[in-house]
């Protein structure tokens, strides 16, 4: 029997977020780390180095915040992706309603999203309350000028990150309880495969990360956990954090050695239980003993 390595994640970020989620690193040396309260309406950060902090707030829900490469970030707010640039100016891109028409059937907004090897957008939506089959996953090229619906009938569109030779993409479809693989070709995937399936009682996974050695750190909402999956998809390590709804996590820091985790106090969706613990909604780190990569930002 495989030993599995238990870390203790400590809290780094006292404010309390209502959906926490989205972490990225950012900055020189990949010091300052980034998040979203989703239906706090806000961006986060905090500098490793300096400990400075500040936020800003958006008229919408916010689903995920990516650094852009000529400064400023790409944010996904309901009715976005936007550009918004160092002073605050937004710039619209192409979104949902370019790709299905007007008219969703349910309040929709994005969740996770990260930039491929190839520079792409790769995020994906959620309704308010996970009705079955009414999410996607979509992908906007690189230079910001068309989006397309790359996968259907998903419930609660999560998690996502490549291997390090860009080959395969890992996908989380929450409701699923599954962690899959796609084979890359190009900005295209294809051949989908079941690599992990969690036990209802293990919690759902959520959003993750990969790390330099072929794992793949997954916070499972529910279980006050990440658990990292070795490259046979087996856990090997499991970081307990301090709030019951871990939502996601990034490696950041000069070294990439430190993980941001992110948590919730509650999902937003009618009748989802309440973390009302001393922590809940608070950002944690740890040193997990793995190195992992910078958020890859957007091009334009």
């Amino acid at each position: 029997m495989v030993e599995i390595a238990m870390i203790k994640a400590d809290v780094w970020d006292d404010r309390k977020c209502e959906l926490g989620e989205g972490p990225a690193s950012a900055g020189k040396n990949n010091q300052r780390g980034y998040w979203v309260d989703i239906t706090g309406k806000k961006v986060l950060w905090r500098d490793l180095d300096t400990n400075a902090t500040g936020e800003y707030s958006v008229d919408e829900e916010i689903g995920f915040v990516i650094p852009r490469a000529q400064g400023g970030e790409l944010i996904g707010t309901t009715s976005g992706p936007y550009l918004r640039d160092a002073d605050g100016t937004m710039h619209g891109l192409p979104n949902r309603v370019d790709v299905d028409g007007p008219g969703e059937k349910f309040p929709i907004r994005w969740n996770d999203a990260k930039v491929s090897p190839t520079g792409d957008l790769w995020l994906g939506s959620l309704t308010a309350e996970f009705t079955p089959g009414e999410a996607a996953l979509y992908r906007l090229d690189r230079d910001g000028s068309k989006m397309e619906r790359v996968i259907s009938d998903v419930t609660l569109s999560n998690g996502l990150d490549w291997s390090n030779d860009g080959k395969t993409m890992y996908y989380i479809d929450t409701m699923k309880f599954t962690i899959d693989s796609f084979d890359v070709e190009g900005k295209n995937i294809k051949n989908r495969k079941i690599r992990y399936t969690a036990d209802p009682d293990e919690g759902f996974p959520d959003g993750m990360c990969a790390d330099n050695q072929g794992g793949l750190w997954v916070a499972f909402w529910g279980s006050s956990e990440v658990r990292r999956l070795d490259e046979n998809f087996k856990v090997s390590e499991i970081i307990s954090v301090p709030a019951k709804f871990a939502s996601s996590c990034a490696f950041i820091g000069p070294n990439l050695d430190i993980l941001m985790i992110t948590t919730a106090q509650s999902s937003g969706r009618t009748g989802d239980p309440f973390d009302d613990g001393e922590h809940a909604g608070k950002t944690f780190i740890c040193k997990p003993g793995a190195t992992g990569r910078a958020t890859a930002s957007f091009a334009v």
